[in-house]
């Protein structure tokens, strides 16, 4: 692959996955307020529908955009287009334990974004938002 090229579908989320596993591993044993859930989410959404957008992760929200176009991707032009549509994950929940958060809209923005669903459950936080975003956004690959 050429230095300048951008990523394969399948070479962002192969990429995703291991940081997540490495974010996890950092967390994993700790007091932090960010629980080793990542992978776990992030597996869930490479086996939905999610799985044709390119994924990011950023202030503990799994985000997605449109191409390989975002800034911090090799080749990007800063052109991609976000969805409008997250996943947080924080121990927020009961007893601290971990909780999904699904986000209507785009974080840091205006209008601020909207809580959908809370869950402890990465595939049910994953399937909210497939459901919540517009049809011709999320659409199954063949």
């Amino acid at each position: 692959m050429e230095t300048n090229a951008p990523w394969p579908l399948a070479v962002a989320w192969d990429w995703m996955e291991e940081s997540a596993r490495s974010a996890d591993a950092a967390v994993r044993g700790t007091d932090s307020w960010v629980p080793p859930v990542e992978e776990e989410l992030v597996l869930a959404a490479r086996a939905s529908a999610l799985s044709q957008w390119y994924p990011f992760t950023s202030h503990n929200y799994l985000r997605f955009v449109d191409g390989p176009a975002a800034f911090w991707m090799p080749g990007a032009q800063d052109d991609g287009n976000e969805l409008a549509g997250s996943i947080s994950f924080d121990t927020g929940g009961p007893e601290s334990r971990p909780v999904f958060r699904v986000w209507s809209g785009l974080l840091l923005r205006k209008p601020d974004p909207v809580l959908v669903l809370a869950t402890p459950n990465a595939v049910e936080a994953v399937d909210a938002l497939v459901e919540l975003l517009p049809a011709h956004d999320v659409e199954s690959r063949p």
